[in-house]
């Protein structure tokens, strides 16, 4: 009988341990997962969650403040992920706060982090998508890595064949560095292109200061580009002009009748001639005396002088500025009546 109340003693004491160990392991297994705190559940979204599990860590500021609860495919480019955060941290966490996958270290689990915002953002609340950053993956930098091995490794060797050419005296560098006078040409060259250089900069500070005195308020080119009544002067002076030429317009037809007279005189006065010399008519008879005749013939020479010099006045009258608007427009006239 002692020996089955005994044994009932240590089965009772086992039974305490073992409910004791039990309610110690739930509680902190309760502590480390929120189980008996207030929650807030927020989410966020990723392309990629890098093998990030259900149970693993959420932090803030490198601190613990929840877990990931549930982890859900959205589609074939984005999976949302649930936390169930610490409802004592809320008032830290602000709407504009960033989410992030990484681990715990280089080989360590996969956690959360939430960067905080910058603090203008409210309160994030209960059901609230916060905002996503993904990170450049261990595998994607491992093969960026690997292609940049790659890559230093062919530029080596074609830096190693490079130099052993140039060793050899092959292309075109170890030309430049074997050849003095090559390297001669070459400084004269750049000793052009710094001469050309400073005539352009003299040639720029010209402009500058001419575009200076443009913008000045002197010189003729500041005054007609700026001052109007240079214009208006200008303007002025092509009127007076047009309004001379139109008042010289009846002395210009003038000249030209005494010219088109005198022109018929002269021939009138070489068929006379033509007459007196061929001896026909009164005229050739009164004038068989060779001194009448030659004093004659001088006079008609003296008028077809004159009348070419008459001509050669009203040429230039034509080409000059005060009269060429009226030749022109007497031209106009003389083609519109020979229209049919």
């Amino acid at each position: 009988m002692a020996h089955k109340t005994e044994d009932t003693v240590k089965l009772g004491i086992f039974i305490t341990i073992a409910v004791a160990l039990f309610m110690v392991a739930v509680y902190f297994i309760g502590s480390e997962e929120n189980m008996f705190g207030a929650n807030l559940r927020v989410s966020s979204i990723f392309s990629n969650v890098n093998g990030l599990q259900p149970g693993n860590n959420v932090r803030y500021s490198g601190i613990n403040v929840g877990t990931v609860e549930s982890i859900v495919l959205l589609n074939d480019t984005t999976v949302q992920v649930h936390m169930k955060l610490d409802k004592n941290v809320q008032p830290f966490i602000k709407k504009d706060a960033v989410a992030s996958i990484g681990s715990d270290g280089l080989v360590g689990s996969m956690l959360v982090n939430i960067s905080p915002g910058k603090g203008t953002a409210g309160i994030v609340e209960e059901g609230d998508v916060m905002v996503s950053y993904s990170r450049v993956e261990t595998e994607e930098l491992l093969n960026t890595l690997g292609k940049t091995n790659e890559n230093i490794a062919l530029i080596s060797n074609d830096l190693l064949r490079i130099t052993n050419q140039m060793a050899k005296g092959k292309g075109a560098i170890a030309l430049l560095l074997r050849d003095t006078s090559l390297a001669a040409s070459l400084r004269q060259a750049v000793f052009n292109l710094e001469a050309t250089a400073g005539h352009l900069a003299v040639t720029g500070a010209e402009l500058q200061k001419l575009m200076a005195e443009v913008n000045g308020s002197s010189g003729l080119l500041h005054q007609l580009l700026h001052d109007t009544t240079v214009v208006a002067n200008l303007n002025s002076s092509i009127a007076r002009v047009d309004t001379l030429a139109a008042r010289a317009e009846p002395f210009i037809q003038e000249l030209q009748s005494s010219a088109e007279s005198l022109s018929a005189s002269g021939a009138i006065l070489r068929s006379v001639l033509e007459e007196l010399d061929n001896g026909r008519g009164p005229a050739g008879l009164l004038l068989k005396d060779s001194a009448a005749a030659g004093d004659i013939r001088q006079i008609l020479e003296n008028v077809e002088q004159s009348t070419a010099r008459f001509n050669e006045n009203m040429e230039a009258m034509r080409h000059n500025f005060l009269f060429r608007k009226y030749f022109r427009k007497k031209e106009k006239e003389e083609g519109g009546d020979g229209a049919p």
